[in-house]
Order: C-alpha cells, then sequence, then structure tokens
C-alpha cells in the first residue's frame, strides 16, 4: 500500500514512490527509488515536499507509533502477459555477515570455490544442452559459498571470477553474474531469502544460451542479421528450458526472460520500459553487462573495471540509474572522470585507480560542501580504513555544477599547474 508521510518520518530501507510537492523542491532526478543512503535521507529531510509517498510493499513500512497521512491508491501497471510478476519481498536489516578477511585470504577460498563452479555449473549447463532437467539442488550449496566468499571480502571471488579462459565463458559468466547480483542485493540490505534468489537469477540468467548453437557463440567474427537474431532468443529459450521447476524461484525466470530489457523500452525480447521492469532484471541486466565487457570475449579484449563503469554511466536510457550507483558503491570501484564524496565534508574528482595498489583510489577534493565554495584541488590516494573514506558517487548537477566537464578539466588544470609549480 502507498502512503504519504512527513519528510521527517522517512526512513532507510523504505521504497519511496514519489513526492507531493513541486519537483524543484526535491533533490533527485527520478521519484521512484529504495532509500539506502544515509545523504539521500538527509536530502529528504531538508527537502521542502510537502510529503513523501512511500510504497511499504517494496520497502520497511512506516513506523505505526506516529499516524500516517491519508493512504492512497496503488497506480495501475501496465504489464505484458508473458511478464512474471515483479520482485515483491520485503526489505530487511542484513543478516549477521561473516567474519570479513582480506583479499589475499579470501582469494585462495574464492580459488577453490571458482574451481568447484567450473565443474558444478558447467555440468548443469551442458544437460540444459543435452535437453535435460537442470538439477538446482546441486548447485543451490554453491551459491550459498559465493555469498559467504562475497561476504568476507566482496572483491576477491568477483575479481578472480572475471578472469575466465575464452572458452570457458559462457557458464563462468553466469557465476560472475550470481555473485555481483548477491554483491548489489547485499549492498540493498536485501533480505536473506532475496539474496539467495538474487543469486540463483544470476546463475541461470544465460541458461537460453545453451540452446543456441556453440558455433554462433564462439564465432570471432562479426555476426550475420540471422545470427544476431538467433542470439537474441536466448531469453525465451532460457526461460523454457526453466520451464515450471518447481525448486526455481520466480525471480529467476523473471531476470532469465528480461534482463536485456532496458529502462527506454529499445531492449529485448518485449520492449519494457521503466517499471514494466522488475527491480531484479534491471540488476541484471548492469550485472550482466559489467561482466560481459570485462570478460575477454572471442571477438574483443576486455574493458578495465574502471573504463566499464565509466562507460557503461554513459550510456542514456540503457540502465536504472540509480541502481547503477547502487552497484558502482557494491563494488569499491569509481570511474575516472566521476564525482564522489568524501566523508571529511569534501566533494573529488576520480582520477584513476592505482594499478599498483588494487584497493586504492587517486582523488582531487576541489570543493567544500560544508562552506559551499571550492578549494585548493591537491590529489589524494583513498585507501580502505585509512585516511578520508569516499561515502559514494554524487549528480554533478544536484550541486549545481551546471557544466561539468569544463569544471572538470578546470580542476584538472588546476592541480597539474599547482604540481608543475612545486
Amino acid at each position: 500500500m502507498l502512503q504519504h508521510i512527513k519528510p521527517d518520518r522517512v526512513e532507510l530501507g523504505m521504497f519511496v514512490h514519489g513526492f507531493v510537492g513541486s519537483w524543484f523542491d526535491h533533490p533527485f532526478w527520478r521519484k521512484k527509488f529504495l532509500l539506502e543512503d544515509e545523504d539521500d535521507l538527509l536530502k529528504i529531510r531538508q527537502s521542502k515536499v510537502e510529503a513523501v509517498i512511500v510504497d511499504d510493499e517494496r520497502g520497511a513500512a512506516p513506523k505505526i507509533d506516529r499516524p500516517s497521512l491519508t493512504p492512497v491508491e496503488p497506480e495501475p501497471v501496465r504489464r505484458l502477459a508473458t511478464q512474471p510478476n515483479p520482485m515483491t519481498a520485503r526489505y530487511a536489516p542484513p543478516s549477521v555477515a561473516a567474519k570479513s578477511t582480506g583479499f589475499k585470504q579470501e582469494a585462495k577460498r574464492a580459488a577453490r570455490i571458482v574451481e568447484k563452479s567450473k565443474k558444478q555449473v558447467g555440468a548443469m549447463f551442458e544437460a540444459a544442452r543435452m535437453g535435460q532437467a537442470i538439477k538446482i539442488k546441486d548447485v543451490a550449496p554453491l551459491i550459498d559459498e559465493i555469498r559467504e566468499s562475497v561476504e568476507r571480502n566482496n572483491k576477491a571471488l568477483t575479481n578472480l571470477v572475471r578472469l575466465k579462459s575464452k572458452d570457458e565463458y559462457t557458464y563462468m559468466h553466469s557465476v560472475a553474474v550470481c555473485a555481483l547480483m548477491i554483491n548489489m542485493a547485499r549492498k540493498l540490505d536485501l533480505d536473506d531469502t532475496t539474496i539467495r534468489h538474487m543469486g540463483m537469477s544470476g546463475l541461470l540468467h544465460d541458461l537460453g544460451k545453451m540452446a543456441v548453437p556453440q558455433m554462433i557463440l564462439d564465432k570471432t567474427g562479426r555476426l550475420t542479421d540471422e545470427e544476431f537474431s538467433t542470439i537474441r532468443t536466448h531469453p525465451e529459450r532460457g526461460h523454457a528450458l526453466i520451464g515450471d521447476n518447481p525448486e526455481v524461484p520466480d525471480m529467476a525466470r523473471d531476470v532469465c526472460l528480461h534482463h536485456h530489457e532496458k529502462i527506454d523500452g529499445t531492449g529485448y525480447p518485449f520492449g519494457l520500459a521503466g517499471d514494466e521492469i522488475s527491480m531484479a532484471a534491471r540488476m541484471g541486466a548492469i550485472c550482466d553487462v559489467y561482466d560481459a565487457v570485462t570478460s575477454n570475449r572471442p571477438y574483443k579484449d576486455p574493458w578495465t573495471p574502471a573504463m566499464a563503469l565509466g562507460r557503461m554511466g554513459q550510456w542514456q536510457g540503457h540502465f536504472d540509474e540509480r541502481l547503477m550507483g547502487v552497484f558502482i558503491n557494491s563494488l569499491g570501484l569509481y570511474p575516472a572522470g566521476g564525482l564522489v564524496r568524501l566523508n571529511d565534508h569534501r566533494l573529488a574528482l576520480i582520477v584513476d585507480n592505482c594499478p599498483e595498489e588494487l584497493m586504492a583510489i587517486r582523488v582531487l577534493p576541489f570543493y567544500c560542501t560544508s562552506r559551499l565554495q571550492e578549494i585548493k584541488p591537491q590529489e589524494l590516494i583513498v585507501r580502505p580504513d585509512q585516511g578520508p573514506q569516499i561515502l559514494g558517487i554524487e549528480r554533478p548537477d544536484f550541486w549545481h555544477f551546471e557544466d561539468w566537464a569544463a569544471l572538470r578539466s578546470s580542476v584538472l588544470a588546476k592541480a597539474q599547474g599547482l604540481s608543475a609549480a612545486a
């Protein structure tokens, strides 16, 4: 049910359905999103909107110790007959996570998980290629292992599985998307069952490629129009291969069928747009593309993670922009040229990730958020648990940086001038 509540009653975990008042009075580019960031919470509470509309079916409900304003009827949502029900699980506080470990320590465990994945997921995919029923019980424990690894250190497995070889791409890509979706779901503080279903969705999203001729999947040259049309049938083929298997959650069917839909309606197979695409499928689209462009493929060399995030963020209408921000934050990687907020009241320009230090990022702080004025840009290397930390990405338009490209160039020029003078 949708409810109107005052801005000061909004809490983290709520799903914001809209705002009452002029769009000039609220600081967000869109009105529907899961509220998971403390900065966003503060922006809402300090905004001039009359009320916030929250959906207690998609997020936390308002506390009952204070009465809410008049409930409103839900807006009708247009769905195609072939579209499964969207994800409606409530969001709950995260479960107690596994004890965190260092990158090198977890990398050893992650390597064992990868080897196990090659056998188990490879066997499941080959069974599907032969027309046999997939046995979810054989891979279900693997999802829990992947989740535990991500909880201990979210970079070890996701970095390792990205280094897949070309001949094992199809099924190891599914393992990578499984890990990425679990990592993203944890960032959203989804409940345990939903996180597990997210992992299953990632593991099965490309199952339909087992019904596509191997020669097309392995082709190094440009696909013909006919071959490309065949590739585009894999979501529906995967959905058919899953069938009515009772071990497969509806969310996994949804992601399998809709992970190539785009926010602007130009995707396939149904051309769904906006809220017609479930949150799970929108997450699947991001994770699928990110792993695809950062992996070795028969026809292209991989992009670096930072390059991938930078380019994906510029594809207008392709991804849900808010979920794209959550995804970037979940990886702890930031594309060069992006704007981030530090925990010491400064905004900074991302220069690049340090190749010699996997977890380090070079930034140029140039703006003080408490005084609302520019400051002298000086390079800073952000390291985990040492010195200033990155809170998350920021939108230049929110800070009234109307010509972000020009300001970015100015900041870089000033920093280079100061460096030369020194």
